[in-house]
């Protein structure tokens, strides 16, 4: 089983107890560097496409990919109950120590529970897997624990703009690629993870196919490549 190197890297940043820079390493051999302060950062520091996002939010929520709990901790506090989950057991344990009061270990696209009002799925979440294919079975499974009505905000990244995080993604047609990388840390290999990079076109046309609908898409100068969505579900499903 590949290590649990991002929960590990998080937790030791979260006890100020870093055994050496954590890196990510791309599929090509290349190290970058993590920069761990901004999976901690307070709502005045989010990315630009975030705060609207969130302004979105109602009702019970399921915070899928919930990290360190950035995102979960600012929706309890506007009085949401919140179940974050994520595959990591060090960011879990992380995010329950910042105060989290449901935090689980589990799979995004096998969420437990049900009846959710709305899903928050930033930080690239919906991108995990390499196809558009992955992203429609991602929003199928989503949908399944979504309650009538509900709704789905999450960001994306496209290859609009060319970046040092695009730059080194393989592209598979116009308007869509794959990145890999994995995090190193301390002796620690992570899992690969694959990231879809789609254009805002290419995103409606994967959520075409599934039961959502978008109705919403949110980018700013200062977003650079990334935008964010907002999607809902029919009441009456």
């Amino acid at each position: 089983m590949p290590d649990d190197a991002f929960g590990q890297m998080v937790l030791d940043f979260h006890r100020d107890a870093l055994e050496e820079r954590p890196a990510y390493r791309r599929a090509d051999g290349t190290l970058t560097e993590a920069h761990l302060a901004g999976y901690f950062e307070p709502p005045s520091a989010w990315h630009p496409i975030e705060r609207p996002l969130l302004s979105a939010v109602t009702g019970r929520v399921l915070d899928a990919g919930c990290g360190v709990g950035r995102h979960a901790l600012a929706l309890q506090g506007r009085g949401h109950d919140v179940l974050a989950v994520d595959r990591s057991p060090g960011a879990v344990a992380v995010a329950r120590d910042r105060g989290v009061t449901h935090a689980v270990v589990g799979d995004l696209r096998r969420p437990p529970g049900d009846g959710f009002e709305t899903v928050v799925a930033l930080g690239k979440q919906l991108g995990l897997g390499a196809s558009v294919a992955d992203l429609r079975t991602t929003l199928a499974e989503l949908a399944t624990v979504t309650r009538p009505g509900g709704r789905l905000v999450a960001d994306m990244d496209t290859l609009d703009r060319a970046d040092p995080e695009t730059g080194a993604a393989h592209a598979v047609r116009p308007g869509v690629a794959t990145r890999r990388f994995r995090v190193e840390y301390d002796g620690l290999a992570g899992p690969w993870t694959d990231l879809l990079l789609v254009t805002p076109s290419g995103f409606r046309a994967a959520v075409s196919e599934t039961p959502w609908t978008v109705d919403r898409v949110v980018g700013t100068a200062e977003s650079g490549s990334a935008y964010g969505v907002g999607l809902s579900l029919p009441a009456d499903r």
